[in-house]
């Protein structure tokens, strides 16, 4: 009976490894001063940004919304592009290791062009 346990629970971390790789989901904090329109996440060394994750919604300023998305289970370290509702520019942000990150909070001066972000 104890050896039957042991291979079904070796049997479940094998089988659950996988999918817990795969989970980067996290919060973003809107902290530029500006709505945020559409939301684009990558693999720090790919050149394709993908499809808009925020699928419609606009992230006020001020406001918390999920992000949800399965990215390479080999890539955790991502960079993060937006692109702003008022005047249609794009800012990037780079290197996040979303396999560690719970929550990223984006600031941005238009003035200077400087962005930065505090993860938690």
């Amino acid at each position: 009976m104890r050896k039957e346990l042991s291979l079904i629970v070796a049997g479940l971390v094998i089988f659950c490894s996988p999918v817990l790789a795969q989970q980067a989901d996290f919060q973003l904090a809107n902290k530029t001063g500006y709505p945020i329109r559409e939301l684009y996440v990558t693999s720090t060394k790919s050149k394709n940004w993908g499809s808009d994750l925020l699928d419609h919604h606009i992230i006020e300023d001020g406001e918390t919304w999920k992000i949800s998305f399965a990215p390479n289970k080999s890539q955790c370290i991502q960079d993060i592009m937006i692109v702003f509702d008022d005047d249609g520019s794009d800012v990037t942000w780079d290197r996040f290791d979303l396999c560690s990150i719970q929550k990223i909070t984006l600031r941005y001066n238009r003035k200077t062009n400087e962005t930065t972000a505090i993860s938690e």
